[in-house]
């Protein structure tokens, strides 16, 4: 399985433990503990999870069955409903999937103008506030009719940015034609986060092969203003490399744009380097010493992290030792381009995926001992720092603590070695056990005896200055044959 699918099975799996919380009634030691300590706690949970999940698909299949009046019935009680999100969340899903069929129902509530104060009312939701059109938004769940867009297009004036970011989110996920004079203004909105939904909303119509010609190439001037002024840029950079790769590469080196003084420059040198786009070397070598020469600080140290790691894609011999030089500098961001760079000299780009792959096709005993203890210390860093230690041994990823534990010692960590050797120590002589069902059940006592000690672990891993990512690299480097394989 690939680390992005991993990652968006943990995400639902997280968001499902949060649903989970509030079906069973939102109750006060979950509020004082929430997300995985009542999992860790209590491993009984976690099925009931499962098994409430199968219940939902199942309510969620019977809404195929439901007739015109059911629907209007349900969007009327979804949009205007006084539950919260939390509690609609089934009907939400529901009504997601039926979609274009909702439509007729949510083109009415749009048209009928005496319910536009009612649409417009904001009010506490369970994380920010929440108005009934922002739900009309939701439900369209890209796959937006024109007349909805002509509709919706004037709230985009809305004094209240919640509104205004949700609304051109769903018009530009809709991909259509119509769409681009709601995203031109939108992308001229003074807030950031406007902006950057209306850039989102583009990303998804592309990723969904719905993305039209006409909205391609009538944003690629709002792109680059954007750029230009320093705002949204990573995300307008991207978002121009997809649409029109060969327009960026000419815009993003022009003179202008490449330019040390930008300060917006580290973001348009990383989308450079994710492209490939043809940047000679003497402007990366004249990048790297215009940043050597200036302040240890943000932007300087991400901009000379990223021409670093531009420079060893060239495979110099003249600039391995610059390289090499870098990647013990004492800024993460430096060291970590430089770590790259090397990566890049040394044709090991995209070894990640290379080792994802071969473990989703072979197993993890496919995997040579280095391959494991690199991929079980990435697992290990991921965990804790989404959720400690706890969530480490309870999920998956604690089956292998002891390559996780091997890698620690073979890439030379200190602190987080002794902080892991401590969490260890908890778990006494037995140690963790590698079945993760066994092992749940030994965690909760195990966590019950001692939540104060991991909290405390837990905080000493958060403080660690050393860098997961350098130290990784530099393993992957001096094992260079072990990940070329």
């Amino acid at each position: 399985m690939t680390k992005l699918v991993i990652i968006s099975i943990f995400v639902l799996a997280v968001a499902g433990i949060a649903a989970f919380i509030v079906v069973r009634g939102r109750t006060s030691q979950a509020q004082s503990n929430p997300g995985f300590r009542e999992f860790v706690k209590n491993p009984d949970l976690w099925n009931d999870m499962i098994a409430l999940s199968e219940e939902e698909q199942a309510l969620a299949d019977e809404s195929d069955s439901w007739d015109g009046d059911q629907i209007v019935e349900a969007v009327e009680r979804f949009i205007f409903g006084a539950e919260s999100k939390w509690d609609m969340s089934l009907l939400g899903r529901q009504l997601r999937e039926l979609s274009p069929r909702t439509h007729e129902a949510l083109l009415d509530i749009l048209r009928d103008k005496s319910r536009e104060a009612k649409l417009l009312e904001l009010r506490p939701a369970d994380f920010l506030e929440e108005a009934p059109l922002m739900k009309v938004c939701e439900l369209f769940d890209g796959n937006m009719p024109p007349e909805a867009i002509e509709l919706l297009t004037p709230y985009l004036s809305h004094e209240s940015d919640l509104i205004r970011k949700e609304c051109v989110l769903a018009i530009a996920e809709s991909g259509r034609p119509e769409a681009l004079p709601a995203i031109k203004q939108s992308l001229g909105d003074e807030d950031e986060f406007v902006r950057s939904y209306a850039l989102m909303g583009m990303k998804r119509a592309m990723k969904a092969g719905k993305f039209s010609t006409e909205i391609g190439s009538g944003v690629i001037a709002d792109l680059e203003r954007l750029v230009t002024s320093d705002l949204n840029v990573k995300d307008a950079a991207r978002l121009m490399a997809q649409i029109d790769p060969a327009h960026a590469e000419s815009f993003l080196l022009s003179k202008p744009v490449l330019d040390s003084q930008n300060r917006y420059l580290h973001e348009v040198l990383r989308v450079v380097g994710q492209y490939d786009f043809a940047i000679p070397r003497g402007a990366v070598k004249d990048l790297v010493a215009a940043y050597a020469e200036r302040e240890m600080k943000y932007p300087n140290t991400y901009a000379l992290g990223e021409s670093l790691a531009l420079l060893g894609k060239f495979k110099s011999a003249d600039d391995e030792q610059m390289l090499q030089q870098y990647s013990n500098h004492e800024e993460d961001r430096v060291s970590d381009g430089a770590a790259r760079g090397l990566l890049a000299f040394h044709n090991l780009q995209r070894f990640e995926e290379r080792i994802w792959q071969q473990e989703e096709a072979g197993g993890w005993d496919s995997l040579n001992k280095e391959q494991q203890m690199y991929i079980a210390v990435f697992w290990l860093n991921s965990e804790v720092n989404n959720g400690g230690h706890s969530q480490y041994f309870f999920n998956s990823g604690g089956d292998n603590w002891q390559a996780a534990l091997d890698g620690l010692e073979a890439m030379g960590f200190k602190d987080r070695l002794e902080i892991f050797k401590s969490i260890l120590g908890l778990f006494g002589d037995q140690k963790p056990f590698v079945d993760r069902g066994k092992r749940q059940g030994q965690l909760a006592t195990v966590y019950s005896d001692h939540e104060e000690t991991f909290d405390r672990l837990d905080a000493a891993y958060y403080k660690s200055k050393e860098s997961v990512a350098v130290h990784s690299m530099r393993f992957v480097l001096q094992n260079a044959d072990k990940f070329n394989q």
